[in-house]
């Protein structure tokens, strides 16, 4: 029998495409999970699992529970490059290989970074609502031009920020003490309280980790400007929406524009009934080229482990996996 790739995300939910064709020609048979939402709940991603030795993912969880419940599986390739909804440890004792897809998308995020920055400073939301209910009440809007970007993470997506940035004539500093950072590069890195206090605007772009876990708080948000900007295209929980939205009530935060939430959706969360908030569903990753280039990259990965190559830097777990074939018995 072909092994067979399930594929998860609901933006992929159709059979047109080079990913699609990258993996019939190599032999796969192919089944879509079919989501009623945009995310599969733990119980729909298992009713589909059976029999699966690969699958292209979502933010769907992929829990321990999940993992030993279907030993079959062989590799979970991410359409994205966060891997949080995917429990990597029981995952690498299970020999199950975890791909993600760098660099596919992150000028779609750096993209709607700067969308939701706009929004606020060009007063898109109120403007639009206000003509509609009959207004055309011309006030004055603010400009990028002159303002300092902080940027916290600075990997492919925060330096595609940054590119846009400097475009708009504005400073832009960042915080990443990992960073690698190409010649001729004119941003200036600088340490964290340092970011807090200078910006105009910050820019979440940091992986979700113990440490950066609420890395926006109530004694954060008490170290920036008054009236600062945030964005945060990254991970919702990357921020305290509690503590966010009592700051923007109290006009300490000037605004904020989000994609991400802690919980998605943010069903009760305070930040939907904050002033001055921009929100989109998660959509930063997935215009139609980022989409395109992450499902091709993510099938290529299944079919280059299937064929027996190892795409070292797509594979999150590939130093703790040890040698790795398709084959469950060689693991």
């Amino acid at each position: 029998m072909p092994p067979t790739v399930l594929i998860c995300p609901k933006v992929l939910d159709h059979t047109a495409g080079e990913h699609f064709d990258v993996l019939v020609g190599a032999g796969f048979s192919v089944r879509y999970a079919k989501p009623v939402r945009d995310l599969l709940t733990a119980e729909e991603l298992s009713a589909n699992l059976d029999k699966v030795d690969a699958v292209i993912a979502g933010s769907e969880p992929y829990t321990a529970k999940v993992l030993a419940q279907f030993p079959s599986i062989r590799v979970i390739s991410r359409v994205g490059v966060g891997y949080d909804s995917v429990d990597v440890a029981a995952a690498t004792e299970r020999g199950v290989a975890v791909a993600i897809t760098p660099g596919a998308n992150h000028d779609s995020v750096a993209e709607l970074t700067f969308a939701l920055m706009l929004a606020h400073y060009k007063r898109l939301i109120p403007s639009q609502a206000m003509m509609v209910s009959g207004g055309f009440d011309r006030k004055m809007t603010h400009p990028l031009r002159g303002k300092t970007i902080g940027l916290v993470g600075y990997g492919r997506i925060g330096q595609a920020v940054a590119r846009l940035a400097h475009a708009f004539q504005m400073r832009v500093i960042y915080h990443d003490p990992v960073a690698s950072v190409p010649a001729g590069d004119t941003s200036d890195a600088v340490a964290l309280d340092d970011l807090w206090k200078q910006s105009d605007i910050i820019s979440l772009h940091a992986p979700l980790l113990p440490e950066t876990r609420h890395l926006v708080r109530k004694e954060t948000i008490a170290k920036m400007k008054t009236g600062a900007l945030i964005i945060n295209t990254a991970r919702g929980a990357l921020i305290n929406e509690a503590d966010l939205a009592e700051g923007l009530k109290s006009g300490r935060v000037g605004g904020a524009g989000l994609d991400v939430f802690e919980r998605e959706p943010p069903t009760g969360s305070p930040i939907l009934t904050a002033p001055r908030v921009v929100m989109t569903p998660h959509v930063g990753g997935i215009d139609e080229e980022g989409v395109r280039q992450m499902a091709l990259m993510a099938c290529q990965s299944v079919v280059d482990l299937y064929q027996g190559r190892f795409p070292t830097e797509r594979i999150v777990n590939g130093t703790e996996l040890g040698p790795w074939t398709w084959a469950k018995d060689s693991t």
